[in-house]
């Protein structure tokens, strides 16, 4: 069996003005499992968030807020936010991504006046762009490319079946399997006409 790529992975995130995080902060991770542990309280839930709503995550629900004007930090200490934004930067030294640079920075901004922008490497692009871009890397946002709390335990108490399938999906066999699928379906095909 050959080896599977290397999932294409996120070098740093950056967040202003996003639910809790009023102030620029910088994230940078390294290739492998990423694990973001701290107590109650203190932002785990809306980095998650915010990679959603980079990805391009439209339901305000899936991150935790009723409307997207919920995104935008809210800070009684210090000024309020104008917008939220967000920006990923991936590592793209294998081309996963189909651009040719080592470095892909997605963004999205969200503004009080309700416009949002999304951005790949600084240009401007719609939405749908952005997700086919990142669908091309196998990036989706409502897959298991980001696994929430609580689907860690659900994950404990699924079926060792439907545990499996997850998984595959999670590394990127899923799709070979359904193409598999589609092919022994056209092969079947074939041979009963023959």
């Amino acid at each position: 069996m050959k080896a599977i790529k290397n999932l294409v992975y996120i070098k740093r995130i950056d967040i202003k003005g996003f639910k809790t995080f009023t102030k620029k902060v910088s994230l940078k991770l390294d290739k492998g499992l990423t694990v973001i542990t701290g107590p109650n309280g203190s932002g785990k839930s809306n980095i998650v968030d915010a990679v959603k709503f980079a990805l391009g995550e439209l339901s305000p629900k899936e991150m935790r807020g009723s409307s997207l004007e919920d995104l935008i930090s809210k800070s009684l200490s210090e000024h309020e936010a104008e917008s939220a934004y967000v920006a990923i930067q991936f590592d793209n030294s294998d081309r996963r991504i189909p651009i040719d640079s080592d470095l892909v920075t997605i963004s999205r901004e969200f503004s009080k006046n309700g416009e949002g922008i999304y951005r790949v490497n600084g240009k401007r692009v719609s939405r749908k762009q952005l997700t086919d871009l990142l669908s091309s890397a196998g990036i989706h946002v409502n897959s298991f490319n980001i696994v929430p709390q609580h689907a860690i335990t659900k994950m404990a108490e699924i079926a060792p079946e439907e545990r499996r399938k997850i998984i595959e999906e999670m590394i990127g066999i899923a799709v070979y399997d359904a193409r598999k699928t589609e092919a022994l379906e056209e092969l079947h095909k074939a041979e009963v006409n023959i």
